[in-house]
């Protein structure tokens, strides 16, 4: 069975350093739709938003201009001759990020906009359509049965989330694993400290455990402790970055930020054209942690996902 990587439906927010990157092209004074410049406009100067935006810069032909947000949320751009971000000075609008959507959502853009790097699109008040882009949501269909392919042995998959985040998430993913014969465990916090209750009895009753984007639970300190504890209990873990992989993570969901910003230029071009663009789930690569797997003595499926990448 192969995946479908793309099609519909993490912050993870690690690496923070800021980038000053030249802008090219020419502005326009004229009336909105007369310029060529897409403005790029970036929620936070992080590592994966970048990666994104090179990813983007580096799939068009067209004149862009980087836009960030000052301490008080106030667009603006390095370039000296942007005096202030105006509708008028772009041809559509490129939101990297959570912040910038909800920036031109609540400020009724009038331009095209698309978006990428944001997770639960749906969930942001967009006082109309969802605008086309590539979310951070890896459908969990294809998340659970990349579990099963991959583990063919886990029959007890516990979630580790908030119910006020993510319960329907879980509820949805459930059905599915119950056609993969895996029974999905929730295991809810309301806050961190609630993480070390479950490792204070030596049997979790489950036979993995599973991160899923969840604000209540993402740090690197919640993320260690949690791989270490289940570790100890000869209980792999799944995640759904590279820092999860590097972490040890057994199996992690890598996703592709750079690729996010090349479909993202995609789907800007399609939507310049007058073609209709989709809401695109990311690309991603399966991490497989060769020393956790020989550690923990599990044993592989038969049928390997093309994208797993064994490390």
């Amino acid at each position: 069975m192969s995946l479908n990587l793309r099609r519909i439906i993490y912050t993870p927010l690690f690496g923070l350093f800021l980038i000053f990157a030249p802008t090219s092209g020419s502005l326009s004074s004229a009336a909105y739709g007369e310029t060529n410049l897409v403005g790029i406009m970036i929620s936070q100067e992080i590592r994966p938003f970048i990666q994104m935006v090179e990813g983007l810069e580096s799939s068009l032909n067209t004149p862009i201009c980087r836009i960030f947000f000052d301490t008080n949320r106030r667009p603006y751009s390095a370039d000296p001759r942007i005096e202030k971000v105006k509708p008028e000075l772009f041809k559509a609008i490129v939101a990297v990020g959570p912040g910038a959507l909800r920036y031109v959502t609540l400020h009724r853009w009038p331009g095209p906009v698309v978006f990428g790097m944001v997770l639960d699109p749906e969930k942001i008040d967009h006082r109309g359509a969802v605008p086309c882009g590539v979310s951070l949501n890896i459908p969990y269909q294809q998340e659970i049965v990349a579990i099963h392919r991959v583990f063919p042995d886990v029959r007890r998959l516990g979630v580790l989330f908030n119910p006020a985040n993510n319960e329907a998430w879980f509820e949805k993913a459930r059905e599915t694993a119950g056609t993969c014969g895996i029974v999905l465990t929730a295991l809810t916090v309301q806050e961190q400290s609630d993480i070390s209750h479950f490792f204070e009895d030596d049997d979790l009753h489950v036979d993995a455990v599973m991160f899923i984007p969840d604000r209540t639970v993402i740090s690197k300190a919640v993320i260690q402790f949690v791989i270490k504890k289940a570790i100890l209990l000869g209980i792999p873990v799944i995640g759904y970055n590279r820092f999860f992989h590097d972490s040890g993570a057994a199996l992690s969901f890598a996703i592709d930020y750079r690729a996010i910003g090349e479909d993202v230029a995609l789907q800007l071009k399609a939507l310049l054209r007058g073609q209709p663009c989709a809401l695109l789930a990311p690309r991603y690569k399966l991490l497989l942690n060769m020393r956790a797997v020989s550690n923990l003595g599990l044993i592989l499926g038969e049928e390997l996902p093309d994208e797993l990448e064994k490390d």
